[in-house]
């Protein structure tokens, strides 16, 4: 558990990050995120990824506010643009979140934010404001380097890495870790991380034993215990815009992001 000077609990702000797209970045943000909310954790997740899908998820794709409001003016009140998200049509209690905008709008914030003072730093410290209203702030970022996911590093305390059992998607949680060092100046024994095996099949033996390999020999205690198999109800639940377990509670796949919650939680 993480305590300020204070003796306050810390808000744990997760950056869930991968260097590829279609490695269950999305559904690992919303599921997650949802799951945590029914361990009764108050949760904010923030939607930095440019195609929208985490905002039209929970949805929110036609909030008048979005992140850039705040990112853009020092000024803006952030709980303007934090909105309750939407399940099955209901308003989430425990469940907020900052909606991001879809295409060209979040790459045109990206440029905008260029040549800005403090670039780097303008989330945290609009974060810093409300982040005590939280346990969790989860941040959906977009695959690549930009301006909105070196602010997305800078904010958070941890960070989550969805990987498939694939030398490109492995590599890619390799050199995210070498770019937070290199932002954050810090070395890699510094960063509390957590890698998730994600879209895993159980029939791809020689996919599975690689895998198994790689994280037992270079991350033995940063690999999560969770494991996210291959289901075709994610890609239902993907259609539907709802949380697995929203979906179908008593479906088999519906206790793997409730277990990775609980087993974040424990993490603290």
């Amino acid at each position: 558990m993480l305590y300020t000077k204070k003796g306050a609990v810390m808000t744990r702000i997760c950056m869930i990050g991968c260097r590829k797209g279609g490695v269950t970045k999305t559904t690992t943000t919303v599921n997650l995120a949802f799951e945590l909310s029914k361990q009764n954790k108050k949760v904010l997740v923030i939607d930095f990824d440019g195609q929208g899908d985490t905002t039209k998820f929970y949805g929110r794709d036609d909030a008048e506010f979005y992140i850039g409001d705040a990112l853009l003016d020092r000024k803006f009140d952030l709980k303007k643009a934090i909105y309750p998200a939407l399940v099955k049509g209901i308003e989430q209690e425990k469940l907020h979140i900052i909606p991001g905008k879809r295409g060209d709008i979040m790459t045109k914030l990206d440029m905008d934010m260029i040549s800005l003072p403090r670039r780097e730093e303008r989330l945290k410290i609009h974060l810093d404001k409300i982040s005590s209203e939280y346990d969790f702030i989860l941040i959906d970022t977009t695959p690549g380097t930009s301006v909105l996911g070196l602010n997305a590093v800078m904010a958070a305390t941890e960070y989550v890495f969805p990987t498939e059992f694939k030398e490109h998607s492995l590599d890619g949680v390799e050199t995210l870790l070498e770019h937070i060092q290199d932002v954050r100046f810090i070395d890699e024994e510094e960063i509390k991380f957590l890698v998730v095996p994600s879209k895993i099949s159980r029939t791809a033996r020689r996919a599975l034993s690689y895998g198994k390999e790689y994280l037992a020999g270079r991350w033995p205690n940063n690999t999560s215990k969770t494991v996210i198999w291959e289901r075709s109800l994610f890609t239902e639940a993907e259609f539907e815009h709802e949380p697995v377990s929203a979906l179908k509670a008593g479906h088999v796949a519906s206790s793997y992001y409730k277990d990775l919650a609980k087993e974040l939680i424990s993490n603290g």
